[in-house]
């Protein structure tokens, strides 16, 4: 007999393919005869009653089937798979965007009123790493299971997370959130200069040439960027630094990046285990440069936050779940997207969070300053594009090979 897929927590997986495998359960296509009525509020009702469940089930609507709500009589059908995998997509993309700008903000205020951007760094990391751990505990999702020795090897590529992401909130707290984003556009140059230099990679001239509007978008609006704060500059550049040699050496150490069952560590839990050393390298960190001052500037942003500690310490909590939300959501949107479609929505994400953080914080920019922004973000698109066309370009010849 068949067996459906119990409430709509499984159509995630359901919607890969009409014979995923989810759980460890088969899953067949539903027989002609099951998919013969619409939508009605009698489905929806079992359904919410635990009486019915989720099927795959031929129709003419998509060629792939559709997804309906069965009981033991019949199936309603609730949508074509196309438009279910759309709508699953469409969320993602909406997700991260509003995470991005929901961390972006209140990143902004958080460092607006305490003026303590190592501590503020550190704390969101802190609650990322809570928030994962609580998802391991909770068996939400599988933990991973490290050995000594794998710790260890992910140690430096933690560490390259701390700073790239202290370094971004320095610069971010220094100047504005728009100039950071212009900044952190030209991550692909560092990408390939250390992808040459660390991992012998060639680059073609194609996308060097890439680079060119990147380098001369950021110049552009560095010097007519009326907010230019020389600190933002410099954290801006070595958060991109310390990002660009994280992910280098990730691709390095792929090989030990095992659990103790010999599995590859999933993107989500890799991320997770990146969050917790960063929290752990982030600590000690901001209690050197900032241990001193914390106390009275603790005090005087409570004094000025209406609702005091609590409302402050629910803002900061609010920037780690950002942060660690929209880094999530990103890794799963590229995982139902092509690369480019992907590579678009990063463009677009970047010049919406400057709109908006513009707006809300009242950010000036001259003409020129714009027109540098649209180089570098248009930049770091095309960047991608010519990537993307390169690989196709290399698996084509292996294939004809």
């Amino acid at each position: 007999p068949a067996v459906g897929l119990a409430r709509f927590g499984a159509l995630p997986t359901l919607l890969k393919s009409p014979v995923a495998r989810p759980n460890g359960l088969a899953v067949r296509m539903a027989s002609p005869e099951e998919a013969a009525s619409p939508l009605s509020l009698r489905a929806l009702s079992k359904y919410a009653r635990g009486k019915a469940e989720t099927r795959v089930v031929p129709c003419d609507a998509d060629v792939d089937g559709c997804i309906a709500i069965c009981d033991t009589d019949e199936c309603s059908i609730l949508g074509s798979l196309g438009l279910f995998q759309r709508g699953k997509v469409a969320f993602y993309f909406a997700l991260w965007f509003a995470l991005s700008i929901g961390y972006s903000i209140t990143n902004k205020r958080v460092t607006n009123v305490l003026p303590l951007p190592w501590s503020v760094a550190t704390a969101t990391v802190v609650v990322g790493g809570c928030f994962v751990q609580a998802l391991w505990l909770l068996g939400a999702r599988a933990a991973p299971r490290l050995s000594g020795s794998a710790w260890r090897a992910l140690a430096p590529l933690g560490t390259f997370h701390a700073i790239g992401h202290i370094a971004g909130t320095v610069g971010t707290a220094a100047g504005s959130v728009s100039f950071a984003q212009v900044v952190k556009a030209a991550g692909p140059v560092y990408a390939c200069v250390l992808s040459a230099a660390v991992l012998g990679s060639k680059v073609s001239a194609r996308v060097w040439l890439t680079l060119v509007p990147i380098v001369a978008g950021v110049a552009l609006a560095t010097l007519k960027e009326l907010s230019f704060a020389p600190a933002a500059l410099l954290g801006a550049v070595l958060s991109d630094l310390a990002l660009a040699l994280r992910n280098v050496y990730s691709k390095r150490s792929m090989g030990v990046m095992l659990d103790d069952d010999g599995e590859q560590l999933s993107p989500a839990n890799f991320f997770g285990v990146l969050t917790i050393i960063s929290a752990v390298v982030s600590l000690p960190a901001a209690l050197l440069v900032e241990g001193r001052d914390m106390p009275a500037a603790w005090a005087a942003a409570v004094a000025a936050t209406p609702g005091g500690a609590a409302a402050l310490s629910a803002q900061i909590v609010a920037t780690g779940l950002f942060f660690y939300g929209y880094s999530e959501v990103a890794m799963k949107a590229l995982n139902n997207v092509h690369p480019i479609t992907h590579a678009i929505g990063n463009t677009m994400r970047r010049v919406i969070i400057m709109l908006v953080c513009m707006v809300a914080f009242r950010t000036p920019m001259t003409p020129m300053g714009a027109l540098g922004s649209s180089l570098a973000v248009g930049g770091s698109y095309f960047y991608a594009y010519t990537k993307h066309l390169e690989k196709l370009a290399e698996r084509k010849a292996d294939g004809d090979e």
